[in-house]
């Protein structure tokens, strides 16, 4: 199934496409094109009617909106922890495993999936963990995990419904700046306009997308660029502030009105 304008998804084709040749789901919980939240509930309510198994990756949503994967009976999800939950480049991933997968052998196992008191014991014969650390592979990297320790601890002290409602009222004051203040420079704006499916970041296409990405780091605003002609802005919730928001558009306008961006190459470099 594709998408019909290669932003966004249509959850009733997704349901539509549940047929019985298919054994399992996996789907982002926010699409990185366009910041869309698929409804996961609903997903998963429909893939268990047809005895589907489902999972979701949830890079681009963990830390960014509430989460309630038990009790929508989610069958698993995995994530990176370097982005919203500011693990920093390298950060470890993480899983999670529904209560009544727990006991299934992995099909796939490392010495990390040992029962972690028998683990040093170094028997011949594997014995799994029966949770979701069943699936871990090898030692995790401890240095990368102490910015998630330390992050974790703020985002338990503030709450995701803190977060998510600061998220929202961010990235709808720089759609209406945007709006306001670019709509004579070609700019594309591939959000969700409503809140309930709008994700924590601004994707915005523009032909010369790459070279405008170069012009805001120039200016110390750092946007990611997607091929060919993406430009991904998010305000982070935990850190950011309205004025940021302001100054990031006002410099884009500044880029746009003053051809800023024409002094650097249309393409990318090594890293985005």
């Amino acid at each position: 199934m594709k998408s019909e304008d290669g932003h966004t998804l249509n959850e009733d084709e997704i349901i539509e496409a549940m047929m019985d040749d298919v054994a399992l789901v996996v789907l982002p919980s926010i699409l990185f094109r366009s910041g869309q939240i698929l409804d996961m509930k609903r997903l998963t309510e429909a893939a268990h009617k047809r005895n589907i198994l489902i999972g979701f990756d949830l890079c681009h949503s963990i830390g960014s909106i509430p989460h309630q994967l038990h009790d929508w009976d989610v069958d698993f999800a995995f994530w990176c922890n370097y982005k919203h939950l500011n693990g920093g480049p390298g950060s470890v991933g993480a899983l999670y495993v529904n209560t009544r997968h727990f006991g299934n052998e992995p099909g796939l196992a490392g010495w990390f999936s040992s029962k972690k008191e028998s683990q040093f014991d170094m028997k011949h014969d594997l014995v799994h963990e029966t949770n979701a650390r069943a699936f871990q592979m090898g030692t995790p990297h401890v240095l990368s995990l102490a910015p998630i320790i330390g992050s974790l601890s703020m985002f338990n002290e503030i709450g995701m419904a803190k977060i998510r409602k600061k998220s929202l009222r961010l990235t709808s004051y720089m759609l209406e700046l945007i709006d306001y203040e670019l709509k004579d420079y070609q700019f594309k704006v591939r959000n969700p306009m409503e809140e309930e499916s709008r994700g924590a970041h601004i994707f915005l296409e523009h032909p010369e997308a790459a070279r405008i990405c170069k012009a805001l780091k120039a200016k110390q605003i750092v946007p990611d660029f997607r091929s060919p002609n993406g430009i991904r802005m998010a305000p982070v919730a935990l850190y950011n502030t309205f004025e940021e928001v302001w100054l990031t558009v006002k410099m884009l306008k500044e880029t746009m009105e003053n051809e800023e961006y024409k002094q650097f190459e249309n393409k990318r470099g090594v890293i985005a």
